[in-house]
């Protein structure tokens, strides 16, 4: 009996499959979506980094720029922190990334910042933790010509 009727095991084969592959993809999306968002909050973490500590370094070493040529100006803890929090508050950073943290850091002449803020991530999904955290530094000498 050979007619063109499928045998009754293999019906709906495609239909499963197809589900399946449908789960994957969205998965697939949502990984995509998620590692995207983070890289971009990542990327402005970093240039909001940059830019604190370059007023950091400005404002710091303010009243230090006289010596010899080649060294370095020695850069104030409590200047450094002042600027990069108003620097910070400047740009509206508090506002744009809630939860934003800064660290200042001075080891002599060189002043690095360091940046966390928590992030919720664009697609949840379940049994994932839908929020992470970016972290992101940036530093800055300033020598003397």
């Amino acid at each position: 009996m050979t007619s063109g009727r499928r045998r009754k095991d293999e019906r709906g084969q495609i239909t499963a499959m197809l589900i399946i592959f449908a789960v994957c993809l969205l998965l697939a999306i949502s990984a995509v979506t998620n590692i995207a968002g983070s890289y971009l909050r990542r990327q402005a973490a970093t240039s909001l980094a940059d830019g604190a500590a370059l007023s950091a370094s400005d404002a710091a070493a303010a009243g230090g720029v006289y010596g010899p040529p080649g060294a370095y100006v020695v850069i104030d803890q409590a200047a450094a922190a002042s600027a990069v929090e108003a620097y910070l508050r400047q740009t509206g950073a508090h506002g744009t990334y809630p939860g934003l943290r800064a660290e200042i850091v001075v080891d002599d002449n060189t002043v690095v910042v360091y940046l966390s803020m928590p992030y919720a991530l664009p697609v949840t999904l379940p049994g994932v933790q839908n929020t992470t955290t970016i972290h992101a530094s940036g530093s800055a000498v300033m020598p003397i010509y």
